[in-house]
């Protein structure tokens, strides 16, 4: 660590000294993407019974109308609308990932600048600052934990997003040194979320973005007030670090080293696929094969997925080969490889009931196998490597391995590629199809926005 300050510190006087002018050029045109691959799981997941489900709880809290509710557009206290929204932008499982930290930076960081941002009428720059600083928390804090924390049963985008959603608040409020370092204390005591929805494929893996989004804010709102919190959150010996680590297995030098000078958020992947991200080199290679080979699903003899430990570890799982809901889908390896190669295709209509009910991929997934490769585990969490040989009927075998999943910092996608997905999403809700244009148009200038509120304006589809 920098000299005898304390990680909390040395993070408040990035968050006083930074701003949209101190940013690098790719770091506010990232910023950019992020937002718009955001806001159109936020606005696509509007008719999912989760979405509506925490919309209806945030209106029961209610409070100052701070900030909207971007699908019912009532406004409610900003820490409620950020709930809410954040979990709408989960429901399809289809925002930007980072590897090393194993976490979902935005979900939690972008509703909470948004929400913070209408409240205070803050401008397109400062709403920029703001996320680009939680994001960098989220995944500097998270890839700390080594790819480790998963085994001790929690999930870095709520734990990590907590700390993160904090600072965005934080920034936006204009809170100095001191109280920065408060709120970061705080919310380490509000850090939480575990990796129990797994089990039996819950809503509270939505959850995992709505409580990191509500606490971030009032942990800053709290500290402006005079509320302290421990200096040592994070490597003290009850801090985050400790607590959260898998027997005590982190480095800290993740957080400190280049803190400022590299913004790690920028190296986070987009995800083309709306389910764990884990799934993407087995999604890649399966659609590899159906490209180049075209093979007859009825004739496929065997499917044999080779990965990483952990990856084996989520999708699976014995249960996996028998999912019961959507959720259970977006984490089933063995339901994923069959539908890919039973329609030709993955998307958001691969991922629902009716298609998890699909007769022939509930054929194919017994033909199922997965076992781990020492080499992809050896390469985790820089690298989210997988392969898939197809046996066919005949004994012929194909095979595809991919290193670096599309969307991947190695295998990016392009801004324009969002623009597309972004259309695709929001287009399941917006009657108007030239108002995704004008969105678009917004965001790829939003330094020029003197106030964000017209953004979440933009996006809210009201209730009737």
């Amino acid at each position: 660590m920098m000299g005898e300050m304390k990680i909390a510190e040395l993070i408040a006087d990035l968050a006083v000294g930074m701003s949209y002018k101190t940013l690098p050029a790719g770091a506010i045109a990232y910023v950019k993407t992020l937002l718009l691959d955001v806001l159109g799981s936020m606005v696509g997941t509007r008719n999912l019974e989760s979405s509506r489900i925490a919309r209806a709880t945030a209106e029961e809290l209610g409070g100052p109308g701070e900030a909207t509710i971007v699908g019912s557009g009532k406004r409610v206290a900003a820490p409620n609308a950020a709930f809410a929204n954040a979990i709408q932008c989960y429901g399809f499982d289809f925002v930007d990932d980072h590897n090393e930290s194993n976490a979902h930076p935005s979900p939690a960081t972008i509703p909470v600048s948004l929400a913070v941002g209408e409240w205070l009428k803050i401008n397109g720059k400062e709403l920029v600052a703001a996320i680009a600083l939680g994001n960098e928390l989220v995944c500097r804090l998270g890839a700390a934990f080594l790819g480790d924390m998963y085994y001790q049963g929690f999930h870095p985008t709520s734990t990590c997003g907590t700390m993160g959603t904090s600072l965005s608040a934080g920034k936006l409020m204009k809170l100095n040194r001191q109280q920065l370092i408060y709120t970061q204390g705080i919310a380490g005591s509000m850090v939480s979320g575990l990796m129990a929805w797994n089990s039996e494929g819950s809503y509270t893996k939505r959850l995992q973005a709505g409580h990191p989004a509500f606490c971030g804010i009032i942990a800053a709102r709290m500290a402006q007030k005079g509320f302290n919190g421990p200096s040592d959150i994070y490597e003290g010996v009850d801090g985050v670090l400790h607590a959260y680590s898998h027997q005590d297995h982190y480095d800290s030098k993740w957080i400190t080293e280049g803190l400022g000078a590299r913004w790690e958020f920028t190296t986070s992947s987009i995800k083309v696929y709306p389910c764990c991200r884990y799934s993407g080199g087995h999604l890649d290679a399966c659609l590899e094969l159906v490209q180049k080979y075209r093979p007859d699903p009825k004739k496929i003899k065997k499917i044999l997925i080779r990965s990483s430990n952990y990856t084996i570890h989520l999708l699976a799982k014995p249960r996996k080969w028998d999912p019961q809901n959507v959720v259970d889908g977006q984490f089933s390896m063995p339901y994923q490889a069959a539908i890919a190669f039973v329609r030709g295709k993955v998307g958001i209509d691969e991922f629902t009931e009716e298609s998890l009910r699909d007769p022939q991929a509930r054929q194919l997934m017994k033909c199922v196998e997965v076992v781990e490769d020492e080499e992809f585990e050896r390469r985790y969490p820089a690298q989210y490597s997988s392969a898939v040989t197809i046996t066919m009927e005949d004994g012929i075998a194909y095979t595809a391995v991919v290193d670096n999943p599309k969307g991947d910092k190695r295998n990016p996608v392009t801004h324009e590629d969002v623009e597309n997905k972004f259309r695709s999403l929001v287009d399941r809700v917006f009657e108007d199809e030239s108002r995704a244009k004008r969105v678009i148009d917004y965001v790829n200038n939003i330094e020029g926005s003197k106030d964000v509120g017209e953004l979440v304006s933009m996006v809210t589809v009201q209730t009737a």
